[in-house]
């Protein structure tokens, strides 16, 4: 269980690579760095989205990225 205030996810191994190349392209020292990043970098306009709805939405990005930009 993760601490309060955090919420734990579960994403695949190739979006797991993909976070690692933001991770050392961007110098971020974790995952949660990473996806912070990803997520501040996307062009979200709701006033509220769920922390499903912005995993979802950052997966589907990350997958759209060409692979060969984050090396």
């Amino acid at each position: 269980m993760p601490p309060e205030g955090y919420t734990t996810i579960t994403v695949s191994d190739r979006l797991a690579a993909k976070l690692t190349r933001i991770m050392v392209r961007h110098d971020c020292s974790s995952y949660a760095e990473a996806i912070k990043y990803a997520a501040d970098t996307t062009l979200i306009q709701e006033d509220e989205i769920t922390i499903r709805e912005l995993v979802q939405l950052l997966a589907e990005r990350v997958d759209e990225v060409d692979e060969s930009v984050l090396q």
